[in-house]
């Protein structure tokens, strides 16, 4: 199958501590990858590394472009964003504000139509301000953001958190339904939700991979419960 995503060799860190140390793997189109791993096994620092916030050492190739020293915004226009694990609203900016803003291939009208389509909650906030949203809401907010761009790759950092078990369950369709689209990296500690969601793996301890392959096998064999200390 054609890589989308190919990272190689990658180190990675904050100062002079590093926290990635050699991680590769490759992103197939369509795919929806689970980055698993124990609290400070570098899996956000990950994603930070892959979209060009933190500094590296390694190779990223995006669609056959090496990305490894472009800026964040360059590396978003070619088609990959982030979706991060903190608030994104802005005080004072409305639900249909924030949509607007982020609207970049579509039109507005059209954009806004979409992200109520697949969250109906947010079309019945458009008029709110995005800061009084709850924490789930505010994550759907910042995936219909997201699929904005078109994006060809996004990378999600644990979307699920802290949200409510019945929002939960939107937020994995809303997740089906981006990688209609476009590829997904999703760092997600929940098992149950990476197995519904997930077709690959790859498990980080200490900031390597340790273990990869397919996401059910991993489940049905033990490995990610062993791996995650459940």
């Amino acid at each position: 199958m054609t890589t989308l995503l190919h990272v190689a060799g990658l180190n990675a860190g904050y100062g002079s501590s590093r926290v990635l140390r050699n991680v590769s793997l490759d992103i197939t189109p369509g795919s929806v990858v689970c980055v698993m791993g124990r609290n400070g096994a570098g899996k956000t620092t990950l994603l930070k590394a892959l979209m060009g916030v933190i500094p590296k050492q390694g190779s990223v190739v995006l669609q056959g472009s090496d990305i490894t020293r472009w800026s964040s915004h360059r590396i978003s226009r070619a088609g990959m964003v982030w979706v991060p694990q903190e608030d994104t609203v802005f005080p004072g900016l409305t639900v249909r504000e924030h949509l607007t803003v982020a609207c970049r291939h579509q039109e507005v009208a059209a954009a806004v139509a979409a992200a109520a389509t697949l969250f109906p909650v947010l079309g019945d906030r458009l008029d709110q301000e995005a800061q009084t949203l709850s924490g789930g809401e505010r994550k759907m907010l910042a995936i219909a953001q997201a699929l904005e761009a078109s994006p060809k790759l996004i990378l999600m950092d644990e979307p699920t958190e802290g949200v409510a078990p019945v929002v939960v369950q939107d937020l994995i369709t809303a997740i089906r339904v981006a990688s209609r689209n476009a590829a997904i990296v999703l760092v997600e500690q929940n098992v149950d939700t990476a197995v519904a969601v997930g077709s690959y793996a790859y498990i980080l301890e200490r900031g390597q991979i340790v273990e990869s392959g397919a996401i059910k096998e991993l489940h049905e064999d033990g490995v990610l419960e062993e791996r995650l200390g459940l």
